[in-house]
């Protein structure tokens, strides 16, 4: 049977059916810190910030020691010292990424969301096989900033996941069934117009069309109070054929096509010029007419290009209905893999050995005829991923972006002060901000109003509410980190 692990819940493992106890919290980082790269060598720097963070003034005295002392003791406890290996530089857990459940719930949400639009009763079998292996927070209890990050990461890939299942169930028809799960959902995220949508079409299958347009009018008038937005194409065109009382929709036709795309942000401030131009460019190429649109965001570290193409990718999902995909610089993988990935999404089996210009041609030969929105974030070489069929249009950011020939190239730079004043608000909390107004001016002003540095300085005072702003404004003027 060999070693087993789970991390979708409290982190556990079993050798040959037998649990072990994992130990220290420590302990217990580091093992996860190396069962999220599985047979990789993870240099030993990436464990220390993965357990203690980047400011070395937090950093226990001697971080290599601790390290060592931990794989020690993880050797021990796991019965096998052979599997937790001491390379050049760093660790490696030598198991298998079956033997992770992370893994194995990954590769049947991602072979799901391929199945959706054909297959809607396969993928929602795979969808709760998926989620049945939740028992719990991912990784709770464990310490350290990769743990917060792979917390946050898996928690959307759990929340996209149930999305999905509950897409399955209306496209077989049980939209009775589902719908109290989507009223409690829209009760959970006000503002999440994907599950509006989802529980507007619930309701209006099931005969209660005035409560689906009273939800619609409910979420349109907190949207404008709190964001000043309007909600999306998407929801707007079904609350029209709601209104219309479309005969279309009382017909449970097809499933979704793939959606890859992160949860957009709540808190997005500003951008207004740079998210009009580049909805317009994209809904052109959404449009079919000519060859495909590249947009192609651009700035300085820290500026926010990543989250602003995130959220420009939700803004035109209607414009792009079969699908939207999504490849991350700093996921592990080479181009063949993020090809393969594609082409699973996109309904495709990837022939096996095939190189990556093989699969190259197969992926821009599927995307011909469809309307496909590619988000690809921060990959050092886009290139290959870019689609070339007219209807489909890419979203890209990071230093490879604006050498791609064709790209329509929008700068992003630093928010505006005001702006700035607000991102610290809305995450620190407004009266905190406006009790030390001054002080959150400088506070934005160090941060050089870049929305990653002002995210960072927020998120350290709500961890830390005896601190002032004012506090934290000296810590960064004497040279501390954001």
């Amino acid at each position: 049977m060999g070693l087993d692990f789970a991390v979708l819940g409290p982190p556990r493992a079993w050798h040959d059916g037998r649990e072990l106890a994992l130990g220290r919290p420590q302990q217990r980082a580091l093992l996860c810190a190396l069962l999220l790269a599985p047979g990789e060598l993870v240099p030993t720097r990436r464990l220390i910030t993965a357990l203690w963070g980047e400011d070395e003034e937090e950093w226990p005295k001697d971080p290599v020691g601790q390290i060592g002392t931990h794989a020690h003791r993880l050797r021990r406890l796991l019965g096998r010292p052979d599997v937790l290996v001491a390379g050049s530089g760093g660790y490696r857990l030598a198991v298998v990424r079956e033997a992770v459940d992370v893994f194995r719930y990954e590769d049947e949400a991602g072979r799901a969301a391929a199945l959706l639009r054909r297959a809607p009763e396969e993928a929602r079998e795979l969808l709760v096989r998926a989620l049945g292996r939740w028992t719990g927070t991912a990784l709770d209890g464990v310490p350290g900033p990769l743990a917060a990050r792979a917390r946050e990461r898996l928690a959307a890939s759990r929340h996209a996941a149930g999305m999905a299942l509950h897409e399955a169930e209306l496209a077989l028809g049980r939209h009775a069934g589902v719908l109290a799960a989507l009223r409690s959902l829209v009760a959970e995220r006000p503002e999440d117009e994907e599950a509006h949508r989802l529980c507007l079409l619930a309701l209006h299958r099931c005969g209660r069309r005035a409560e689906a347009l009273a939800l619609f009018e409910a979420l349109r008038e907190r949207l404008d109070v709190r964001l000043g937005l309007d909600p999306g194409a998407a929801l707007t065109g079904l609350h029209e054929r709601i209104r219309r009382d479309d005969p279309a929709l009382a017909v449970a036709a097809g499933g979704p096509r793939p959606c890859q795309l992160p949860p957009d942000i709540p808190d997005l401030v500003g951008r207004g010029a740079q998210v009009r131009e580049a909805e317009r460019l994209l809904r052109s190429g959404g449009a079919g007419g000519g060859g495909p649109v590249v947009v192609a965001l651009s700035g300085p570290d820290g500026v926010g290009t990543s989250t602003l193409a995130v959220h420009l990718a939700h803004r035109v999902r209607d414009a792009f209905p079969d699908g939207q995909l999504h490849a991350r610089g700093d996921a592990p993988g080479a181009v063949r893999e993020v090809l393969a990935g594609f082409l699973r999404a996109l309904g495709e089996r990837p022939p096996r050995g095939a190189g990556a210009e093989e699969l190259g041609a197969r992926y821009r030969a599927v995307l011909a005829g469809r309307r496909v929105l590619v988000l690809i974030d921060g990959v050092p070489e886009p290139g290959p991923l870019l689609p070339v069929a007219a209807g489909c249009a890419a979203l890209v950011t990071g230093a490879g972006a604006a050498r791609e020939e064709g790209a329509v190239l929008l700068p992003v730079g630093p928010l505006d002060p005001d702006d700035a004043y607000e991102l610290l608000a809305r995450i620190a909390g407004p009266d905190r901000i406006r009790r030390e107004s001054d002080a959150a001016r400088e506070l934005a002003g160090l941060c050089g109003h870049l929305p990653g540095r002002l995210r960072s300085a927020a998120a350290r005072l709500a961890a830390r509410p005896q601190w002032s702003v004012a506090d934290l404004v000296g810590r960064l003027a004497d040279g501390g980190r954001f």
